[in-house]
């Protein structure tokens, strides 16, 4: 009987941390955001021109509030501010730093990612960045 309950015990350990992996996102731009795939599952990240595939998500390097690279602050309130920087993103601005890897000024960015995101893919993850 005790062998049993180990059993059970164990298995429940594993229901519950498989199911707890698996976090669920509320908008395409969060999991866009945290996960790098888009609701649907699909992986976002270019792995063919991409350098740096260690890190899957924005959140892998800019951290959950999107603020852990200082130079790198990815709050839209910060991409936004002519106080902040020189030349603010715009919508427009910030879908040809993804699609380019250009800064707001036309300059290499030189991330190092790439991906592969529709237009409202790109929107949603903007709409995100508002949240931060």
């Amino acid at each position: 009987m005790r062998v049993e309950h180990f059993t059970l015990a164990v298995l429940l350990v594993i229901v519950i941390g498989i199911g707890c992996a698996n976090k669920l996102y509320t908008t395409n731009g969060e999991s866009i955001y945290m996960s790098g795939m888009d609701l649907a599952g699909r992986p976002l990240l270019d792995k063919e021109y991409s350098e740096i595939t260690l890190f899957k998500s924005c959140n892998g390097c800019h951290g959950p509030s999107g603020t852990r690279i200082k130079s790198c602050n990815v709050q839209w309130s910060y991409l936004t501010d002519s106080l902040s920087l020189d030349v603010p993103y715009t919508e427009e601005l910030f879908f040809r730093f993804l699609d380019e890897d250009l800064k707001s000024d036309g300059s290499k960015a030189r991330t190092g990612v790439h991906w592969q995101m529709t237009v409202q893919d790109k929107s949603d993850l903007i709409e995100f960045l508002k949240t931060l």
